[in-house]
């Protein structure tokens, strides 16, 4: 192993490195970082899209205003940034890494200031060495020193190798002077005591910022605040009566309890349904373009055999670029107004508050038993984008030709739009103020259509496959608007009831109990026999039984035989299986792909070109195997997915409508009234039994919810977690093998000796060049594919692991990988020996790491010296210049996105952060700061420029580019200060090897005394962070109740100025006064974007948004577009040669006009977030929400472009006489005169409710 790579022992080589090599790696690290900075500096105000994307691409909440353009300008605002912004704009987990970074930067900068003085001047000053250099001798004849760089020399002996930043370090102190040793120890106290302090205090503000954070009256509103995941319920108590006759001992009581199927048959149907659609939306548009593109040829030679004819001349460019003006025009008009057919829409998503109404009514018709509390057409500020994207705006009862907010006509031509906006058709502006979309507390809002509780899943318990089943007037996965509520008396209230008395958010329910007929029943009446050494004494109470537990003799409990019980324990193989279903067939079986004759694809495209692809013949055969002749057979993929697709759809429709077929399992979402209910519940000891009813999670977002783990019990949890650990164990000490043979493919002249079949390259000179050649590159792409893997192998673990959140699976991968990363990316390149040789040497003798560092590690320093400034200038000016996003755009999404759906996702989809994987990468540069601290004291200057650099970095990053669907809370800032503590732990253990390493003039152990301070203070600072973890460990994740009355006076004044601000309170009295007291708990929603204060309070924030200095509205643009239209031809105008400069400014500034279209279309016309949500209006979206995602999951529309041929509407009515259970539809899209896709909405199959943060 030591020998297999390069890694292993890496950092050994760079002992003794000269100032003169510093230098030289420092220049190549500051022009990579001064070229990528350059283009950043340039680039940053012309793609707005690239690096400003959250100045209109997100919801208003999340937006930021432009930054200055100037580069001192935007330094300054980076800096001056409040760091509450940075939290209701990035949430928790962006502002604790930039927190992170900013207490590195705490610790190291008094540490470079007190050390550096001190321990350089002493390691320096008379030492072994003086040569910064070369490895030349030292003038003063030092001789050759130890591994722990102490002079045993002779005169005799050969001269020192201390050279270039080595002589600063810790081994240039010669034998005589080993008393200079005690302010190494000195220096080392005052690092642990320094560094234990701060960790203190930034623990203590980490409670503090969470405990605000979670009691705001904005994350209060949310389900998340509320809810709790319960696992482990054992089957008596897996019903809703049980649990709610359980939990409402806790205040305020419940408001909704989600019991849990296990949907894994059907998340595996939806996840094959959704690859069918998307293959077949693909060759749909493949087909349709294929087509344009033959008539188009098809065209040309026809003009061509004309003019021949004719004898007349070539058109000039100035006629060709006309007739591509008039058709990109024509494609822009049918984009924007949403012309095109459809089919198959079961209006699963309404378009309209007319269609909710029919809809409700024709509901209400087939179940009149069921009472409505939340009316269908509830006003919620949303309207549908899937109907056209404007009609929520006193459009009501159009049919979808109102286009994102509104549009209207376009002055910009299609194609320099679609360079830029990725074929979306630019928006106009609404004509007037009075057009403008409404602010937030605008009586005008854009309505959403939200499910009515009757649409809701609410099944039956009869064939349940659970023995504790909801009875009939139960819910599973789905909340009845008219269930019943226990009263503190017993008796039950209907919810219609209760909404006409008191806000939905204020209900209050009493504890309550079941009722026993016979007190004897709460006696065990068994004896214990004197050998029943298991049982408990005679006399005891009886085991708790939940409200409504009918006994064992339950009516649906279905036995199983032993060999299902057997089974069903298998992990990983077993499960409960499910009754075979008879589907009806949802095609027409008699239909011939010879029927498809006269098709208006076959005037253009023969049938031999139409899109195939390869079908495995065996089930077994994997999905990501290459169709092979022998194993696949080749299909027309237009066909085959048709048939699929409609069959699928079919049948997820029907196993949707009924839930009962799948087993329940024993978790539940339990939502309480008051937030302080859902801690207590969590904190508590819930049963009675060990393993049961628990883990128990609060802070539970429904989008955050991995369902496909939530059917994975707690053994099976247990035996997959071991399995997993065993793997990154695995991992951590195999790695250098693969990292091994990499390097070892660029040594051509090795391998042709050790391998003599590869003989054959040094016996042609050209094959040689080009292996030699290849071997210089493939190395490099091998590497940094399997650096790559590795968060990918983590992250896949993790959800393996049986995470039942996004957060718990990040706050695994946290520790997965900085595990990995410590030991491979310090450990292993420190050690002069392989990995396991090292292992196996701790194996035989483990008192000899602290010996086996303190040999290793200080000859190591000079390569993280260089390590650590090239990743910060590298790492930093990379984050900012956004390479991968770059690439992205304007490379792969130009080759790989055809259709109009990719397109769409591809403008709306900002980059995220991994924290998982990235706070790692930024805890193991601490940690080699830290370690490095007193053996190589200038490493803080290394880390103060690493640390600022990477937190300038980040921060722009954060506030202007990457966006955070997902927020654990900021749980992950405290592991990661318990990580770096792992930085201090090794810095001990190397000191007391190396200060028992130190010898004196007559060879004998000179510091003995400082190794054991130092190894008293290994043990202080244990027992430290242990006590640091116990401390404030209850507060990582749980409120404490003593915040509980300062939460509700600040609810009770939020929610007063919502009513206002929403027009649903109409006495004025006292509102200047209420309104300045309560203006901090607005969150400044009366500050418009551009920082011009509205003390209306109604005015949209959009309206006077300003991306780029100079840039006025759209609407000005619009109208001075058409008028300048002629002269937008790549530099050149129709009557003279425009000023190059001036015409790229205004290109760019329409450009952007363009792009901020798309976030006024999504965002700027409808309320997104949930404060601006009436309760009852929450509390449907709730009892939504927390459905399963397969409950959930709407048919999806195959989406694809209209054409002027009529291939397009050809094809819907083929499908449509195909299958009715296949949505299909061209509506807002069209193909441009280069037969690229542009479209004017999102797709049809989009709903604002997937917006709206619950």
């Amino acid at each position: 192993m030591a020998d297999a790579g390069d890694t292993t022992g890496t950092a050994q080589r760079n002992q003794g490195v000269t100032l003169v090599a510093f230098v030289t790696a420092l220049s190549v690290s500051l022009i990579i970082f001064g070229i990528q900075t350059g283009f950043f500096l340039v680039l940053r105000n012309r793609l707005s899209r690239i690096f400003k994307p959250k100045t209109y691409l997100v919801p208003e909440r999340e937006r930021t205003e432009p930054p200055p353009s100037s580069p001192w300008g935007l330094v300054s605002t980076l800096l001056r940034f409040p760091d509450r912004e940075i939290i209701k704009k990035c949430g928790l987990d962006a502002y604790f890494f930039l927190r992170y970074l900013q207490t590195l930067l705490v610790i190291f900068i008094p540490m470079a200031v007190v050390i550096i003085p001190i321990l350089v001047p002493v390691n320096y000053v008379g030492g072994i060495s003086h040569n910064f250099s070369s490895n030349d001798s030292s003038p003063q004849g030092a001789n050759i020193t130890d591994p722990n760089g102490v002079d045993y020399s002779n005169p005799n002996d050969p001269k020192s190798n201390i050279t270039g930043l080595d002589t600063l370090a810790w081994g240039n102190i010669r034998k005589e002077e080993t008393n200079r040793y005690w302010a190494h120890l000195i220096m080392a106290i005052l690092v642990i005591v320094w560094v234990c302090g701060v960790f203190f205090f930034e623990m203590r503000v980490y409670v503090k910022v969470r405990q605000d954070w979670l009691t705001t009256a904005e994350h209060r509103l949310r389900a998340s605040a509320t809810t709790v995941l319960v696992s482990g319920i054992p089957d008596k108590w897996l019903s809703e009566e049980a649990l709610r006759g359980l939990f409402d001992v806790f205040p305020g009581g419940l408001r909704n309890v989600w019991l849990t199927r296990d949907l894994t048959h059907l998340l595996d149907k939806i996840s094959k349904r959704d690859q069918i659609h998307k293959k077949l939306e693909d060759a749909q548009t493949e087909l349709i373009r294929m087509a344009k593109k033959e008539q188009l040829k098809k065209r040309e030679d026809d003009e061509k055999q004309a003019r021949k004819a004719s004898k007349s001349h070539r058109p000039t460019k100035e006629e060709k670029m006309e007739r591509q003006k008039r058709e990109d025009d024509a494609a822009k008009i049918q984009a924007e107004e949403g012309q095109g057919v459809s089919s198959g829409d079961r209006h699963e998503v309404p378009h309209g508050v007319g269609d909710a109404e029919a809809e409700v009514d024709a509901e209400s018709r087939r179940e009149s038993e069921r009472p409505s509390t939340a009316h269908g057409t509830l006003a919620a500020g949303l309207s549908k984008l899937t109907g056209g994207l404007g009609k929520g705006i006193d459009v009501v009862g159009k049919t979808g030709q109102d286009i994102f907010g509104g549009a209207r006509n376009i002055t910009h031509g299609i194609d320099n739009q679609i360079e830029t906006t990725n074929g979306f058709v630019a928006i106009g502006p609404p004509q007037g103020p009075s057009s403008a979309p409404p602010s937030r507390g605008s009586d005008r809002r854009r309505h959403v259509q939200l499910p009515d509780e009757k649409d809701l899943p609410r099944p039956s318990t009869q064939d349940s496959n659970h023995p504790q089943g909801v009875g009939s007037g139960g819910r599973v996965m789905g909340a009845s608007a008219a269930r019943a509520h226990h009263s503190h008396t017993g008796s039950t209230v209907s919810q219609d009831t209760m909404l006409k008395r008191e806000s939905v958010e204020m209900r209050h329910f009493g504890n309550t109990t079941r009722k026993v007929t016979d007190l004897d029943d709460t006696q065990l009446d068994d004896t214990t026999r004197w050998y029943q050494f298991w049982k408990p004494p005679t006399g005891g109470y009886a085991s708790p039984i939940p409200q409504g537990y009918e006994g064992d003799d339950f009516p649906f409990k279905k036995d199983k035989t032993f060999w299902e019980t057997v089974k069903s324990s298998i992990p990983f193989i077993g499960g409960t299986e499910l009754e075979p279903v008879e589907y009806e067939k949802a095609f027409d079986e008699k239909w011939k792909e010879d029927e498809d004759a006269g098709a208006e694809w076959e005037k253009w495209v023969k049938k031999s070109n139409r899109p195939t692809h390869r079908l495995a013949i065996f089930e077994w055969t994997p999905s990501w195997l290459p169709g092979l002749p022998l194993l696949n057979k080749k299909v027309d993929t237009i066909y085959w997915c048709r048939q699929e697709l409609a069959q699928l759809n079919l049948e997820i429709e029907m196993d949707q409508k009924n839930p009962e077929r799948y087993p329940l399992m024993k978790s539940a979402f339990i939502q309480f009234n008051h937030q302080v209910a859902a801690h207590m519940a969590c904190q508590s000891v819930t049963h009675h039994i060990p393993r049961h009813m628990a883990p128990r999670t609060v802070e539970i977002s429904p989008d955050d919810v991995l369902w496909e783990n939530m059917a994975v019990s707690w053994w099976s949890e247990w035996l997959r977690t071991a399995a997993a650990i065993g793997i990154v164990v695995g991992m951590i000490i195999l790695w250098a093998f693969p990292v091994a043979f990499t390097s070892s493919i660029s040594q051509v002249s090795t391998l042709t000796d050790n391998f003599p079949w590869l003989g054959f390259i040094n016996q042609n000179k050209s094959i040689h060049d080009v292996v030699t050649a290849v071997a210089g590159v493939l190395p490099a792409i091998l590497l940094a594919l399997l650096l790559w893997l590795v968060p990918i192998i983590m992250g896949f673990l993790a959800s393996f692991k049986g995470a039942k959140t996004g957060a718990q699976k990040t706050e695994t991968v946290q520790h997965f990988y900085f595990a990995f990363l410590f030991v491979q990316v310090f450990l292993v390149v420190s050690l002069s020996t392989g990995l396991l040789q090292t292992l196996d040497s701790l194996a035989r003798n483990p008192t000899g790491v602290a010996d086996l560092l303190a040999v290793n590690l200080p000859k190591a320093g000079n390569y993280f010296f260089s390590y650590m400034i090239l990743q910060a200038l590298s790492v930093s000016s990379g984050t900012l210049l956004q390479i991968g996003a770059l690439i992205k755009w304007y490379i792969i999404a130009r080759i790989m996105d055809n259709t109009a759906r990719n397109k769409w996702s591809t403008n709306t989809k900002l980059p995220d952060v991994n924290w998982g994987t990235t706070f790692p990468v930024y805890t193991n540069f601490a940690c080699i700061g830290l370690i490095y601290s007193v053996i190589s004291p200038i490493i803080s200057i290394f880390a103060i420029i690493t640390f600022s650099l990477l937190w300038i970095a980040n921060r722009y990053a954060m506030l202007y580019v990457n966006r955070f669907t997902i927020d654990t809370g900021g749980v992950l800032y405290p592991q990661a200060i318990n990580h770096t503590f792992t930085g201090l732990y090794v810095m001990e253990l190397c000191l007391v090897g190396l200060f028992f390493l130190v010898r004196d003039q007559n060879g004998g152990v000179a510091c003995a005394p400082q190794a054991i301070i130092m190894i008293v203070a290994i043990v202080l600072t244990a027992i430290y962070q242990l006590l640091l973890n116990r401390s404030f460990g209850p507060l990582f994740r749980y409120l404490p109740i003593t915040f509980e009355d300062e939460a509700v006076i600040r609810d009770e004044a939020f929610q007063r100025a919502q009513d206002r601000r929403l027009g649903l309170v109409e006495d004025e009295d006292d509102t200047d006064e209420e309104e300045s007291r309560t203006r901090g708990h607005d969150e400044n929603l009366s500050t418009s974007m551009d920082g011009t204060g509205d003390k209306t309070g109604r005015r949209n924030k959009f309206s006077s948004f300003k991306p780029v200095k100079g840039i006025v509205h759209a609407s000005t643009w619009a109208a001075r577009g058409g008028k300048n239209t002629y002269d937008r031809t790549f530099g050149k105008a129709e009557k003279g040669i425009k000023n190059v400069n001036k015409y790229r400014e205004d290109r760019r500034k329409k450009d952007l006009e363009a792009q901020r279209a798309i976030g006024e279309a999504l965002y700027g016309a409808f309320h997104d977030e949930i404060e601006d949500l009436t309760p009852e209006e929450r509390d449907v979206l709730v009892r939504r929400a927390f459905m399963h995602s397969a409950l959930r999951a709407r048919r999806p529309t195959v989406w694809i472009p209209r054409d002027d041929l009529g291939v397009s509407d050809d094809e819907i009515r083929r499908t449509k006489e195909f299958s009715e259970h296949i949505w299909i539809s061209n509506e807002g899209t069209a193909l441009d005169s280069k037969v690229r896709v542009v479209y004017g909405r999102a797709p049809p199959d989009f709903s604002e409710l997937d917006i709206i943060s619950l």
